[in-house]
């Protein structure tokens, strides 16, 4: 007969012996249930990682806000254009399922730095219950491989959906995730391949390192800006060229009123900055990689700032140059607001935005509208 007496184990975790409760089922294995959390959460920490889909770089959550952001800008891009509520409402929609896709990999990523169930379900606000059958390891794969299944490669589009035009550098334009500072970076390498000075020769004038002149090239960091006027300077370039895709690279907001000739001038040396990122191509290329929407007499009053464009045309030369027109909304809507502060002056003894233009620059505002068709200052 089997013994009426108490029966012992001992604890998987602690390794203390302790009693059992003797009820039915599975043999008891720990002597409280704190101690088979804590097994449960080392075996998590030590398990291989099979939640992870395969070639899949840690952190997953990373590489997907990366593509949040782009599906984001993508999603303000089509609202500047005025694209119909279908276009605009599936653009919304694309973006609500990667950011529940971000969730789970991001869960995920917390999970495999060995984050507790009630640390993730505490930051979601949930039950530990419900947070466990959320995004247990088997459910987050299954999410990310119907998101890999969702996501076939395919090439860029633009806000109107169609596959974008290849940069005049070779490159596509408006890869996901490709950061505000690589736009930085690709102006001062143009600049330095320009100039002839090698990466040794720029550090020893600067009194930097190689190595750090190098990653500044890159892109892998970001510089301050008087160190990017002392590059600019001597790779004989123009530092105002480069102050947006720096301000953009520092997630900087400028002063958004300015004068007339100061908001035209700053717009048209971001546009220069971009044209800059994308090595110089000639107008030929531009008009071409607009697929048309520019001539190349268009393209060089933009260049040479005779002409500031129409968001319509502006849009077309950002992208042609491999931008992003939502980068350089703000400074179009500038120029616009300062156009109409022009023609509506405040009453007297109101103080203006800022200091009025020079007649020389009036006379030239009255030509055009930059809502219309383009201003020429």
């Amino acid at each position: 007969m089997p013994s009426s007496g108490p029966q012992y184990g001992k604890c998987r975790y602690c390794r203390q012996r302790f009693e059992r409760t003797g009820k039915p089922g599975r043999k008891q294995e720990y002597c409280t249930p704190a101690c088979r959390r804590r097994a449960q959460r080392e075996r998590s920490r030590n398990t291989p990682n099979t939640a992870q889909p395969v070639d899949s770089p840690l952190p997953l959550a990373r590489n997907i806000a990366e593509s949040v952001q782009a599906l984001a800008d993508g999603l303000l891009a089509a609202e500047y254009d005025e694209q119909d509520l279908a276009l605009l409402l599936g653009r919304a929609a694309e973006l609500t399922r990667e950011v529940e896709y971000y969730v789970c990999a991001a869960v995920h990523d917390a999970r495999i730095q060995g984050a507790g169930w009630d640390t993730v379900a505490a930051a979601a606000s949930v039950s530990p219950a419900t947070a466990r059958s959320r995004w247990a390891g088997k459910t987050v794969r299954r999410r990310l491989e119907r998101r890999a299944s969702e996501r076939p490669a395919a090439r860029p589009r633009d806000a109107a959906g169609h596959a974008v035009q290849a940069r005049p550098d070779g490159q596509q334009a408006g890869q996901p995730g490709e950061r505000t500072s690589g736009k930085l970076a690709a102006a001062l390498s143009h600049l330095h391949r320009s100039s002839g000075l090698t990466i040794r020769e720029v550090a020893d004038t600067m009194g930097l390192s190689p190595s750090y002149v190098s990653r500044i090239l890159s892109g892998e960091r970001v510089p301050t800006w008087p160190v990017v006027v002392i590059l600019a300077d001597l790779f004989d370039g123009d530092p105002d060229e480069l102050a947006v895709l720096w301000e953009n690279a520092q997630g900087l907001t400028p002063p958004a009123r300015r004068p007339l000739p100061d908001a035209a001038a700053r717009l048209n040396s971001a546009l220069r900055g971009l044209y800059l990122a994308a090595a110089c191509p000639s107008p030929a290329r531009i008009h071409e990689a607009s697929g048309g929407a520019l001539s190349v007499p268009t393209v060089k009053d933009i260049l040479a700032g005779r002409l500031v464009p129409d968001w319509k045309t502006t849009v077309a030369f950002v992208r042609a140059v491999g931008g992003t027109p939502a980068d350089i909304r703000p400074l179009w809507e500038a120029v616009h607001y300062a156009f109409l502060v022009f023609l509506d002056p405040l009453p007297d003894g109101a103080e203006p935005p800022s200091s009025p233009a020079p007649d020389r620059d009036a006379g030239a505002a009255r030509e055009k509208h930059p809502g219309q068709d383009g201003l020429t200052p």
